[in-house]
């Protein structure tokens, strides 16, 4: 693992799932990880059935050597955002590694049922706040945390992660519309930020993972997913810590980054000891239409 010992993490939406581990692999390699959500002491507040806390996140960050810090944050709030960014600009004055990963509007696919079943419906049988669950709560989100802590980033040199995935590529049919929009929105979004803060040496990447054993995914009933090429949520934060211990990373900014790629690069591996394939050419491969989404 690289060492990033004396830097300074933020992860957004750490309670489980991806940010949790984004948060351990950041742990791993010595740094401090301010981690937030609005689990603290408890379950999630809409689905209670998810397992895991910032509490638990904080101290696994600690237990595997970094140092981490729970802060209850709602990212719909500005407000809320803005004193996790003012806290840390209290305690340390500058920040390493921001990682845009705080999402909302997966709920329908964590609970299995007819609201599970709407995910995949015609776009004008979905509910509407599918929307504004994915663009408050992650697009909107991503660009108010990463307008509050630039000058934090600005004075470590730092690096930017939105948390990103292949369908923000292109559109192939029947896949969620609100999802391919806010997805596509993460990663133009990480590009604009890398034209903006490239000439402070601020580095600023979209990032996607393959498919996650995330609490979600584990979850859904037999057969619902393929894990025979899957990734640990920790894999993922064990490439954000090799882009962040990378002295060259400001060539990569602006690019959209797959993790299962990075780990090739970098030579890392998964926590079971296993490398994943990029699944990249799974989704180059599909052509536009129904059949093939």
């Amino acid at each position: 693992m690289p060492t990033l010992h004396g830097k300074v993490a933020l992860v957004t939406g750490a309670s489980r799932g991806v940010g949790r581990g984004v948060a351990l692999g950041l742990g791993e390699a010595g740094a401090t990880v301010y981690v937030t959500g609005r689990t603290l002491g408890g379950r999630h507040p809409e689905m209670p059935f998810l397992v895991g806390s910032l509490e638990e996140t904080a101290a696994d960050v600690t237990a595997l050597g970094g140092q981490g810090v729970p802060v209850q944050c709602d990212h719909r709030d500005d407000a809320q955002t803005r004193a996790v960014i003012e806290r840390i600009t209290e305690e340390y004055g500058h920040l390493d590694v921001l990682v845009n990963n705080v999402w909302g509007g997966y709920e329908g696919l964590h609970r299995w049922d007819e609201r599970g079943q709407a995910w995949n419906a015609p776009f004008w049988e979905q509910p509407l706040s599918i929307w504004n669950d994915m663009f408050d709560s992650g697009v909107r989100a991503h660009y108010v945390t990463t307008a509050l802590a630039a000058p934090l980033l600005i004075a470590a040199r730092g690096l930017v992660v939105n948390i990103s995935f292949f369908a923000g590529g292109r559109h192939r049919g029947s896949e969620n519309i609100p999802y391919f929009l806010a997805k596509n929105a993460d990663d133009r979004m990480a590009e604009a930020f890398a034209n903006h803060l490239r000439p402070h040496r601020v580095a600023a990447v979209s990032l996607y993972p393959g498919l996650v054993r995330t609490e979600g995914v584990l979850l859904a009933p037999e057969g619902a997913f393929d894990l025979s090429n899957s990734e640990s949520p920790q894999f993922l934060g064990r490439a954000v810590a090799h882009l962040a211990a990378d002295p060259g990373v400001l060539d990569r900014t602006g690019q959209v980054l797959v993790a299962a790629e990075l780990a090739g690069e970098y030579g890392f591996t998964d926590i079971d000891g296993r490398r994943p394939r990029s699944i990249r050419p799974e989704f180059e491969a599909e052509g536009p239409g129904p059949e093939s989404a």
